[in-house]
Formats: structure tokens, sequence, C-alpha cells
């Protein structure tokens, strides 16, 4: 293992993914590249929810630097305690398929680990829209961790 990718959102489930993450880089002595998106058609939403997080305090007002700026505070929250080093990445996602994004950011950074949760679309919203996770495991050439939500 050379270097994991965590994608995060502003939820408890997203954090926790990162822990075991974190965990696992810390056993492994690899990097951790976190990446927090925005979706396009839904940024507002994904703004304000980091915004909103307990403890993180926004001052900007360009979306990409809010992302980075929060995948950078739980990387400092969560993974500068178990002494994992960590890049921060906050990425717009210009389609509604969040799962190219992801391979993409995890290419450029040499990761061969991902580490997503899966949102839990219903059974019509797959076949409509396809899932993020199920695309990631589908098309990303290493390992990849799914968490529920």
């Amino acid at each position: 293992m050379n270097r994991i990718l965590v994608v995060v959102a502003p939820t408890e489930t997203d954090v926790e993914l990162l822990e075991e993450a974190g965990a696992i880089a810390a056993a492994a002595d690899v990097e951790v590249v976190v990446v927090a998106l925005t979706m396009e058609g839904d940024e507002h939403a994904s703004l304000e929810a980091m915004r909103r997080w307990p403890g993180f305090e926004d001052t900007g007002n360009d979306g990409t630097d809010t992302s980075r700026r929060f995948a950078n505070y739980l990387g400092a929250q969560v993974l500068e305690p178990l002494g994992v080093e960590y890049l921060s990445v906050g990425e717009p996602v210009e389609s509604m398929r969040p799962s190219t994004m992801i391979i993409e950011v995890a290419e450029n950074h040499g990761c061969d680990h991902v580490f997503v949760t899966n949102r839990g679309r219903s059974p019509a919203g797959k076949a409509l829209f396809g899932d993020t996770a199920q695309s990631v495991i589908l098309n990303f050439d290493g390992f990849v961790t799914v968490r529920s939500a």
C-alpha cells in the first residue's frame, strides 16, 4: 500500500470512515489524501453543511477552498493525532457522476486504495443515476473499501 484516498462529506459516517482509514494508514505507515467533493447543483447545500460542522471555521468565499479547508480540518482532527501524514484536496464535481472525479484524484495522487461511503440510494435511484461506490469499485484499478451510510 502506497497511499490512501478518503472521500469525506460533513457526516459522522464519513468521519468514522476517515478514522478507520487513518488506523490502517498509521499501521502501514502511508500517507492519506483527504478529498471533500462539492456536487454540481448541490454546491450550496454541501458547502453550508461543511460550514455548519462543529469546530470548522470557514473564512473564504470560494467553494473549492472551503472544501479543501474542510478536508484539512478533518485531517487535523482525525489523522494528526494518529501521526498520519495527509494531503487535503477540495474538488468541484461538474456532473452527477462523482466517481470519475474520485478516480481521477486517486490516480493523480498515486493512491492505490480508496475509502468511500455508500450513500444508500434506492434500487430505482441506482438504476437511473448509478451508484458512486459501485462505479468506483468497478472502474478503479486498486482496492476500494466501502462503508454504508
